[in-house]
């Protein structure tokens, strides 16, 4: 039996026993950086890397994109799939669950996001990231909204290690001169804590922009 203490070190068995032991309630919102950057681009199709219960692929499929959410976790995308019963979302959206260090929902796509895809416990992520870049097509867009700070209420604030600009871009095997850059750098909002308390965060985002072939 495993010690109350303990935590899993695979990251399916680890996001599996998170949403399946742990209070993971969903805002029913898309992530606030996500409308930022996305909503003036025309829809077509979408990847949602790590889409949780799948705020955000719910949103981008009521603007008109034909999303795929994917996520490491069983728990995660059947409450996903259960928010599109008796909705008129359904022929709009699949949710897919599958262990993304080893596969990658197929098809190309106009669109790549992922927000705040980052584990505690190891995962390869830049892997996942680039094989989810190669599917996009000419002119597509890639979307990466990643934790850059910790709130002061949070558990281990100023214990977290975050990646630089230079460092993501190094990881994800990015050249910005072959790209459209939108955004790169940090980027403040304002979180709210579980007792009503405000601060200021930052997020790393990298939205970027494949160039088409017509160029």
């Amino acid at each position: 039996m495993q010690n109350a203490t303990e935590r899993p070190e695979n990251p399916v068995e680890f996001w599996e026993d998170h949403y399946r032991t742990k209070k993971t309630d969903y805002s029913g919102n898309p992530g606030e950086l996500l409308v930022r950057y996305v909503a003036d681009l025309t829809p077509g199709r979408a990847l949602d890397i790590g889409c949780s219960h799948g705020d955000d692929a719910l949103w981008l499929a009521g603007r008109g994109w034909d999303v795929t959410g994917a996520d490491i976790s069983q728990t995660a995308i059947e409450r996903a799939q259960e928010r599109l019963v008796g909705g008129d979302l359904a022929g709009r959206v699949r949710f897919v669950a599958c262990d993304l260090e080893r596969e990658m929902p197929d098809g190309e796509y106009d669109l790549v996001t992922a927000s705040y895809f980052q584990s505690p416990v190891a995962l390869a992520r830049a892997d996942i990231l680039r094989r989810a870049i190669a599917k996009l097509v000419p002119g597509g867009y890639f979307l990466c909204i990643a934790h850059a700070s910790t709130p002061p209420w949070r558990k281990g604030n100023g214990e977290h290690q975050f990646p630089t600009l230079q460092e993501e871009l190094d990881g994800l095997e990015l050249k910005p001169d072959e790209w459209i850059l939108h955004k790169a750098g940090n980027v403040s909002r304002r979180m709210t804590g579980p007792e009503g308390q405000v601060a200021e965060v930052m997020d790393l985002v990298l939205f970027l922009q494949q160039p088409s072939l017509l160029l």
